[in-house]
């Protein structure tokens, strides 16, 4: 079945799917879950009917100490080349998620909600995580404090955790089952500065209903978000501290023994005159992984301007990224960076074929307002092997291709088309289409044929609470409306 093909059924299975069987909240952080567990503003369901929404209507009518909510989200993808190979697949991702929040106090509130994440038709890929996890805890907390007012709450339980654009600790909520810690964590907040202090344990990918925490397999972390320090810009300096015991199912630890790893981050974002805005972050990392000590680095810094006289109100960006590879694999030194938990969809790509390890990346785009609800976007990538000494690591960390020392390091490039329609804060529909065009590294190491990857989705909102829109690369103040 060829691409536009494939493209025309998984729309007309997203339409003809009704809005009945519809499901989660993206995002669980505190401060979001704190606002999607309030009533619904007088104006929330001004763009659409009551009946679309029934658990936003059920909302008003409920005590307010008690809330409901949830998403349902449908994905129909047809990647073609799998492994760079000439292997085609075509499937349809299913997932639900579905919260309560209990707020008894405006001090106290309890949060819990399950995912059910499922793979249809499909024939080479797995039922399997990421792709399919059936019925398991996705969140549980209890949180004492608010996250808006005074100074200080602090929580404890299952939880998502997401920090400035998600390249370091993120949810990865575009995989069908995404990611969740388990997590005690204490927020500072005043005048819109914050302060996070955590500790916390990835919840692992396995079969088991509660998904119980790999042993001496942590996280510690100290992540400022400070907005009043420099006008239009938010700075977020960070301290992060990882274990891990020797474990060969650990990417990162390919095998050389217990991790104690230590990255220390800056990123800084904000807007300039004349429509100009920036993103830009640079982590160091130290410590030891076995018998080996760890100097790695990585940074990326993206420059964009928003034309808003200009039909469209288009935003142009480009952007470079680095990250370190290990470029004496018989040495003391470790220098491949560890990407930690990012969500790093869209940031390499929107095949996902990359990760940010060894890496040299060069990226521009554009993105359009064709209307108020409809949002397009054009990237281009390049991607290089910071060092041909060491691997090629996919978009999880984990070895995609084996080092050939000597070989080109030119992993290839990539085209990414992507729209999305945005009908209201409750229900969004897109598609797009990513090809990574193989490179002569790739067509050295593999079989080299190219990769791509059609897609099609509608997400339904229960609440309307919004979306994190995976078109924009806008930083804070100049994204739209409802991201």
């Amino acid at each position: 079945m060829r691409t536009t093909e494939r493209l025309m059924l998984a729309l007309l299975v997203s339409m003809s799917t009704t809005p009945a069987l519809v499901d989660a909240q993206t995002s669980s952080d505190p401060k979001a879950a704190a606002q999607s567990s309030a009533a619904p503003g007088p104006n929330a369901n001004d763009d659409s009917p009551d009946w679309l929404f029934p658990i936003a209507e059920l909302n008003k009518h409920l005590p307010s100490w008690l809330r409901f909510g949830g998403q349902y989200r449908n994905r129909f993808e047809g990647p073609m080349g799998i492994g760079l190979t000439r292997t085609d697949d075509y499937y349809l991702l299913d997932r639900l998620r579905a919260w309560v929040n209990i707020q008894p106090k405006e001090w106290l509130r309890f949060h819990a909600e399950v995912q059910d994440a499922r793979i249809f038709f499909n024939h080479h890929i797995p039922n399997a995580n990421p792709f399919e996890d059936n019925w398991t805890l996705w969140e549980g907390y209890a949180q004492i404090g608010s996250s808006t007012e005074g100074w200080l709450d602090v929580l404890g339980g299952r939880q998502v955790l997401e920090f400035g654009d998600e390249r370091v600790i993120g949810p990865s909520d575009w995989l069908n089952v995404g990611r969740t810690f388990n997590v005690a964590r204490v927020d500072i907040h005043h005048a819109d500065n914050k302060v996070s202090v955590f500790a916390s344990s990835v919840v692992p990918e396995n079969d088991t209903d509660l998904h119980s925490a790999i042993k001496g397999n942590n996280l510690y972390g100290v992540y400022g978000s400070l907005k009043t320090i420099i006008p239009q810009a938010t700075f977020e300096p960070y301290v992060l501290w990882r274990v891990a015991p020797a474990n060969p199912g650990f990417a990162e630890e390919v095998g050389h023994g217990h991790l104690n790893e230590v990255t220390m981050g800056l990123r800084w974002v904000g807007k300039l005159p004349a429509d100009f805005d920036y993103n830009t972050e640079f982590d160091g990392q130290t410590g030891s992984l076995g018998a080996s000590s760890i100097r790695a680095w990585a940074g990326y810094a993206n420059a964009g301007k928003t034309f808003p006289n200009i039909r469209l109100s288009p935003h142009a960006f480009i952007e470079g990224n680095y990250a370190s590879g290990t470029k004496n694999p018989l040495g003391h030194d470790w220098n491949t960076f560890d990407q930690i938990y990012p969500s790093n969809h869209d940031k390499y790509g929107f095949a996902d074929q990359v990760g940010r390890r060894n890496l040299v990346e060069f990226r521009v785009g554009t993105e359009q307002d064709l209307t108020k609800k409809w949002k397009i976007k054009e990237a281009f990538e390049g991607f290089w092997l910071a060092t041909s000494n060491d691997n090629f690591y996919n978009g999880g960390g984990a070895i995609a291709v084996p080092a050939h020392p000597g070989a080109s390091r030119h992993i290839g490039n990539e085209l990414d088309l992507i729209a999305e329609y945005n009908l209201n804060k409750g229900l969004t529909f897109g598609f797009g289409y990513a090809r990574l065009f193989a490179g002569q590294f790739l067509k050295t190491t593999t079989p080299g044929h190219d990769y791509s990857y059609p897609y099609a989705y509608f997400q339904y909102n229960f609440s309307m609470s919004g979306f994190h829109y995976p078109v924009s690369q806008k930083p804070p103040g100049v994204e739209s409306e409802g991201k």
